[in-house]
């Protein structure tokens, strides 16, 4: 039976540690729970259409039964509800738009996706969101119970490759999986990949009135209801950011974005922001480290994390124990050359 590690304890360490589980394979996992988490502030929004070309989510056809299959498993394993599909309307703003929008609603691969334009706005199906705050708590505890998670810091320099495996301080393991999120970019196995952390900001607003909506609202940002007269705005992009504290030039945005369609007065009565770590080219990290072939990384899952991590954590799994061969669109191997140069200059500069 074979002992696999693995590091971090957001969404791409639940997905793999769960797929892992289900196949009897011995775990641990180890994550400082004290540290900012992306996955505990995520917005956990799941949308097959991707509105500025109005083209499907990358593998939507072939992820989403994955995804409705995986969250509805972890309800029933940690009694919670984790999945909602929710309507979602997007605000169509202009006439070219309008046009754009009802010529693919018309097209047979995008019939089971999208509804024609009515009265401004066009309805996406199969949307929802997923409560990634009550998937962090729950699995947690549930991995906790078990024995399973430990609440500590990775410590780099206990960390050894070996033959066939890895050692971390006084314990062999067949392998580890870093899911580190955004701190992978310090990760000094991995630094080397073209990550792009991309920073995001929400607010929660308390209307004076209930705003009767059928569903969530996107005009630019989402407008998710929450009941109570709350409503969620979500989410902001920023780049190049690597801090954790709210940004108030984004609540300005998600504020401005609310605007445009209601005139309702609020008060806004909470702000978050966190971290999401993106690939250079969208699209996940799998697989071993060039040199180091028990050293694994299952990371940049990006703004569609929710969608692609139970498909994915699949697919390593079945890369991991039964050494099917990884896609090559999200095996790391795609950036070997970048690999090379990066190992090439570590030698120069050492």
């Amino acid at each position: 039976m074979q002992n696999i590690l693995i590091v971090g304890s957001g969404l791409a360490g639940i997905s793999i540690i769960d797929q892992l589980i289900q196949r009897g394979v011995r775990v641990a996992m180890i994550s400082d729970l004290s540290a900012p988490s992306s996955t505990k502030v995520a917005t956990g929004m799941f949308n097959p259409i991707v509105f500025r070309r109005l083209n499907k989510t990358w593998m939507i056809d072939e992820v989403l039964s994955s995804m409705n299959a995986f969250y509805k498993s972890l309800e029933k394993k940690i009694g919670a509800t984790l999945k909602t599909e929710l309507r979602l309307f997007k605000h169509i703003s202009s006439n070219d738009y309008l046009e754009f929008w009802n010529k693919r609603a018309d097209e047979s691969e995008f019939d089971e996706y999208l509804i024609p334009v009515k009265k401004s706005f066009g309805e996406v199906k199969k949307a929802g969101w997923v409560d990634c705050s009550a998937l962090c708590t729950n699995y947690h505890s549930y991995l906790i119970q078990l024995g399973i998670l430990r609440n500590e810091k990775f410590d780099f320099a206990q960390l050894a490759s070996i033959k066939d495996g890895i050692k971390y301080r006084d314990e062999y393991f067949d392998a580890i999986v870093f899911c580190e999120g955004p701190y992978a970019i310090d990760n000094p196995y991995f630094k080397w990949l073209p990550f792009k952390v991309a920073k995001g900001d929400w607010v929660v607003i308390e209307t004076e009135k209930d705003l009767k909506l059928k569903g969530v609202i996107n005009n630019i940002v989402n407008v998710i209801p929450l009941g109570n007269n709350r409503y969620k705005l979500s989410s902001t992009f920023e780049w190049e950011s690597s801090s954790w504290a709210p940004n108030k030039n984004a609540t300005k945005k998600l504020l401005e974005a609310f605007e445009e369609l209601f005139s309702e007065s609020y008060a806004i009565v909470d702000h978050q922001s966190g971290l999401r770590p993106s690939a250079s080219d969208r699209r996940p990290y799998l697989g071993p480290h060039p040199r180091h072939p028990k050293i694994y990384i299952f990371n940049g899952l990006g703004s569609k994390g929710v969608i692609l991590a139970p498909y994915f954590s699949n697919h390593l799994a079945e890369h991991l124990l039964e050494k099917k061969p990884l896609m090559p669109e999200v095996d790391i191997n795609r950036h070997i050359k970048r690999y090379r140069e990066y190992a090439r200059m570590s030698e120069i500069s050492s």
